[in-house]
């Protein structure tokens, strides 16, 4: 008898701390303007996309050593959580930026806990196994909230090789003028916004912009997805109020979304266990150096040498768009290799730049020969400066705009070919439509 006035007496105050927690966030402003609105209008990030993570937008490092927890089961038949938990979970969360719950955030963590749910999954493996660390390092040097790592999951999905149709690329998704703007290399053989350690920097200096310049972190996060001009546009449509919900109405639809789907984001990368969710396992080597070198390299030198896959080495460091590292006495680049393979690089690296150097890179180091003598970084999926969409399994998801003539042209092949591949009998093509290339 004892033990049942014990576990009532705890489940009573259970209880009471829940309609406690509840009632005081139904009481806030925010809660209350968004309590009810259903919002159909908002546009979710391509990163959300359903075949956003089909395995073929896997790098080959993923592919090789992230896959499924044979001993978890991952329950589908997941049981409807009440708003009371939703917000208790939420207010337990120890982040600094707010993390109110209303409908809008109620339809973003619907979408994670029922139909994203392989995606939650590959997150949380790859996440807190291998990103997290990277982000949460820099995010300690500015001086930010940690819970920041998580906007790279509503960006890119943490797949470092993402590209968008707006030309986006990376874990944070710059654009070409925004990366540009933030000190990032972009050209014909170089593209940082695929460097894990550089553009997860000017991610951080960027949001550090955005607060400065508003104050508010849901606003900070807001202007990230659609710029600062967009949210001062937003401000004085709404006759001058300040805060993200009381400018909802006024934003772009996806904007609308953003601030909801980082509060789901980071609701559910910490609580995908009360959902029946297992993170993948990661075997991903966890210890990488990055070294500096002022020698042209390509990756077949290293990889030959040093006996790894080229493809390893490649999903590594996919800011080469050719696979060279283009070292020079006037300018040193980084490579980033396990651990036990950069002592062994340093190790034999007379070696590596003598191995089959007249084969593999250019004369004179002459970057110009390298879109003939060189292998394009099909790691890169129509990244840095030449486009495309194709990936290294030969499929090409039709953008708008684009014809049969534009794609062949863009995969090296022929609209006869492409045709042929697929199976089509006329030119029509459709918006996601996935073609054979090769």
């Amino acid at each position: 008898m004892r033990y049942f006035f014990t576990i009532t007496a705890i489940l009573l105050a259970l209880t009471s701390s829940i309609a406690q927690t509840s009632n005081q966030d139904i009481d806030r402003p925010e809660y209350q303007a968004m309590l009810n609105v259903q919002d159909s209008a908002m546009i979710f990030p391509e990163s959300m996309e359903e075949d956003s993570d089909s395995t073929y937008n896997y790098n080959w490092t993923e592919r090789f050593f992230v896959h499924v927890d044979p001993n978890c089961v991952s329950d589908r038949q997941v049981p409807e959580v009440p708003d009371s938990v939703y917000i208790m979970r939420l207010r337990a969360l120890p982040t600094k930026i707010d993390m109110p719950f209303n409908q809008p955030v109620r339809q973003c963590l619907d979408l994670y806990v029922h139909k994203r749910r392989d995606m939650v999954e590959r997150m949380v493996g790859l996440g807190y196994n291998y990103y997290f660390p990277v982000f949460e390092d820099a995010l300690q040097r500015y001086g930010l909230p940690s819970e920041l790592k998580y906007l790279a999951c509503i960006e890119s999905g943490l797949r470092i090789n993402a590209y968008s149709r707006a030309r986006a690329a990376g874990l944070w998704q710059f654009i070409p003028s925004s990366g540009l703007l933030l000190g990032l290399d972009i050209n014909s053989f170089i593209d940082e916004r695929y460097d894990l350690y550089k553009s997860t920097d000017a991610a951080c200096r960027y949001l550090q912009q955005l607060y400065n310049l508003f104050g508010d972190w849901n606003l900070a996060i807001a202007a990230y997805n659609c710029g600062p001009g967009n949210i001062r546009k937003a401000i004085a449509r709404s006759g001058g109020r300040r805060t993200f919900w009381e400018i909802y109405n006024f934003l772009p639809r996806e904007t609308r979304s953003y601030v909801p789907l980082f509060i789901a984001a980071t609701y559910i990368m910490n609580y995908h266990c009360e959902h029946n969710m297992c993170g993948r396992v990661n075997e991903i080597p966890p210890v990488c150096d990055t070294l500096m070198i002022n020698t042209m390299v390509h990756f077949d030198q290293i990889s030959q040498v040093l006996g790894m896959a080229r493809e390893q080495i490649e999903s590594l460091n996919p800011q080469y768009v050719y696979d060279i590292v283009p070292g020079s006495p006037e300018k040193t680049y980084s490579i980033t290799l396990p651990q036990d393979k950069a002592l062994a690089f340093i190790e034999l690296q007379d070696s590596i730049f003598a191995y089959k150097a007249d084969s593999l890179l250019p004369h004179n180091g002459d970057l110009k020969e390298v879109p003939v003598r060189g292998r394009r970084n099909s790691y890169i999926k129509g990244g840095g400066a030449s486009g495309g969409a194709a990936n290294t399994q030969g499929i090409y998801r039709v953008r708008k705009g684009d014809t049969l003539g534009s794609i062949a042209r863009r995969n090296h092949t022929t609209v006869a070919k492409i045709k042929k591949l697929n199976g089509l009998k006329s030119d029509r093509l459709s918006i996601g439509q996935k073609l054979k290339v090769r």
